[in-house]
């Protein structure tokens, strides 16, 4: 079986503080809010939407959406997050810059979600693509079924 099961959560410098030196409130770069809001997806047991990201973010001073959904773009674009369409909700990235497609199993019950990855896929997905005059700009794949501990 070529596919393997990776584990979602990527370890990243933590957030640096928002206070200067002298204990005044400055403004954070986008590197620092990129940093705990990626902080805040590889903890998480789930996949989050960007509100329940805010949520968790505003005891460190993150209080905009579009602070929120900026950073996620730039994860995403870096290759550090996934956007799940079916559940519109983000997840880090188990293998933080692959180009293979990632193909995501999702826990309809519990929201369970596991990253996979697959050699043979990418090729596949690109030569269908090729087939049809189409340019895929990316590859995700969800698959919604019920975890091991669900089925019980």
């Amino acid at each position: 079986m070529s596919a393997k099961a990776e584990i979602r959560n990527v370890p990243i410098p933590g957030a640096k503080a928002q206070r200067d030196p002298r204990g005044e409130r400055r403004r954070r770069s986008p590197a620092e809010n990129d940093d705990m809001v990626f902080a805040v997806l590889a903890k998480a047991d789930r996949p989050l939407t960007a509100y329940e990201l805010l949520r968790r973010l505003r005891t460190k001073g993150v209080t905009a959406p579009p602070t929120v959904y900026r950073s996620l773009d730039r994860l995403i674009k870096d290759g550090f997050a996934h956007r799940l369409e079916t559940l519109n909700a983000f997840v880090a990235c188990a293998r933080p810059h692959h180009r293979s497609a990632a193909i995501f199993a999702i826990c309809r019950k519990c929201g369970t979600t596991a990253e996979f990855s697959d050699a043979k896929l990418a090729p596949q997905i690109t030569d269908w693509a090729k087939r049809l005059r189409f340019h895929a700009e990316e590859s995700i794949l969800e698959i919604r079924g019920e975890c091991e501990n669900c089925q019980a």
